[in-house]
């Protein structure tokens, strides 16, 4: 006779992408959780926006969810790219080619739609999302964790996995767990390895005139850039990106004032969103608006024993890649992965702590060796868009539009091996396109130099710039190779 599975209950703190996609993920296993999200709703609106791109779009698939959202969006059908003084410098169909070969659109659409499309699904399992459940503090005792809320109610259970964003108190109560268990050191240089250089106003605008539903359009500028994103019916999702004035760390990363926002857009108000669209017109038309800093960490712990983060309390990026919230969605169909198979293969009544380290160290080192070349495509961008080098605005405003096609190979060789929930079977939109996924993440190719000599006809492009003048072929093929090693741009999608 075979052994009953043990009793599992996962306690997942914050109600956000992350959180409410490992939910479903949990049901499909039949493993037991609750959610407890600070809020006293699910799905607010604050002026958030979040990309879908296949990697993502598929788990959402396997969950019964993809078309709900599908219907709210206007997937994207170009790219085009300005210059900071409204030149246009490449115009290409990269999104419907992205589209053809994974099965699944690049659509933009409000953060809060994909909440409430997360929470409705949960039909009848609504009751284990508890909202007003602000957590202050976690515990580990004896083989259980207990998370205590700000309301005094204390919540049981076997494992405690930290959904909460990037000022993520379950990560916070982590460290102190890694002080308790002789590691100080590492949990000091946790604690201090967030930074910022970059700010943002993002925001929601209604229809503006000259921008059509399904561009998307990116202005690179000296020391900032603008994303712009056009879904259904014209509603446009901007971010603005600048420069700071420094590269600040952990406690000294500012937080600002919302008032000051006019001020701060002030000087820019006139620059291109198009050749025909100031960025005055989008924010005359805003919805929403908020002012952020963007915080950037990369973490080497993110489980221990009983202790787990997801999301942006694992890996917090720029958004100008859109992977953020996609890779959140990925790490938590893979959790749920491990956690089944944890549980499965378990022969005592209740899940061990090793048992928990065996499978978690390696869930964790597969999961950051995927989100790392994410992390740095994402760092990378941001940069490039803002022409932060001389490199950067070489590659930007001379080499970008002769390299669309690589810049759509890259993004694939990234997407195909993306992670699925396995307990639920494929569906068929991403079996039925020109290019599956693999589902595993494909090593680096070494074999750069080769693809690298195909770039000479273009280093004439270096003798036009004056700045440039002293460079031979080999730094260019360096600096174009440089770049696509470590994807620190070409994963750019839109």
């Amino acid at each position: 006779m075979a052994n009953p599975k043990p009793k599992f209950r996962v306690v997942i703190v914050g109600g956000s992408i992350a959180g409410l996609t490992l939910a479903h993920c949990l049901l499909r296993n039949n493993i037991d959780f609750v959610v407890l999200e600070a809020h006293s709703e699910i799905a607010p609106q604050v002026g958030a926006s979040i990309g879908i791109i296949p990697n993502g779009a598929r788990i959402l698939d396997q969950l019964g969810l993809f078309d709900d959202i599908l219907a709210t969006t206007e997937p994207l059908r170009e790219s085009i790219y300005w210059t900071g003084e409204g030149n246009l410098i490449v115009r290409n169909d990269t999104p419907q080619l992205i589209q053809k070969r994974h099965g699944y659109p690049i659509a933009f659409i409000d953060r809060q739609v994909v909440l409430k499309v997360l929470y409705d699904h949960l039909a009848e399992h609504q009751d284990r999302v508890l909202t007003g459940k602000k957590v202050v503090k976690v515990e580990d005792l004896h083989g259980k964790v207990k998370v205590h809320c700000e309301d005094h109610s204390v919540f049981d259970g076997d494992f405690v996995v930290g959904a909460d964003g990037v000022r993520s108190i379950v990560r916070q109560q982590m460290w102190d767990y890694m002080d308790s268990k002789g590691l100080e050191r590492e949990a000091l240089r946790e604690r201090n390895a967030m930074t910022s250089e970059y700010n943002c106003v993002f925001g929601i605008s209604t229809a503006v005139p000259g921008l059509d539903p399904g561009s998307g359009h990116r202005t690179f500028g000296e020391g900032f850039s603008f994303l712009t994103l056009i879904g259904k019916e014209g509603r446009v999702y901007w971010f603005f990106f600048t420069k700071m004035d420094r590269v600040y760390s952990a406690s000294e990363i500012p937080r600002f004032n919302q008032s000051l926002i006019d001020e701060h857009v002030a000087p820019y108000l006139q620059k291109p969103i198009s050749d025909t669209v100031p960025f005055a017109a989008l924010y005359e038309r805003a919805i929403t608006r908020t002012f952020l800093s963007l915080e950037e960490a990369e973490y080497k712990h993110w489980a221990i024993d009983r202790w787990v983060c997801i999301g942006d309390s694992a890996h917090k990026m720029t958004p100008n890649l859109g992977q953020g919230g996609n890779s959140a969605i990925e790490s938590a169909a893979s959790l749920a992965n491990t956690l089944a198979s944890i549980i499965e293969a378990s022969r005592e009544p209740r899940v061990s702590v090793k048992d928990l380290n065996d499978y978690l160290q390696p869930w964790q080192k597969k999961r950051q060796d995927r989100v790392k070349d994410v992390f740095k495509s994402a760092h990378g961008l941001t940069r490039l868009e803002a022409l932060a080098t001389r490199k950067d605005k070489c590659i930007a405003l001379y080499l970008f539009p002769y390299i669309s096609s690589y810049l759509a190979d890259a993004a694939s060789k990234s997407i195909v091996g993306a992670t699925k929930l396995d307990c639920v079977p494929l569906p068929p939109r991403s079996l039925q396109c020109t290019m599956p996924f693999t589902n595993f993440h494909p090593p680096r190719d070494e074999a750069i130099w080769r693809r690298a000599l195909w770039t000479l006809p273009l280093i004439g492009i270096y003798a036009m710039l004056s700045f440039m003048t002293d460079l031979g072929s080999i730094y260019g093929i360096w600096l174009l190779e440089s770049y696509r090693n470590a994807h620190s741009w070409t994963n750019a999608l839109l």
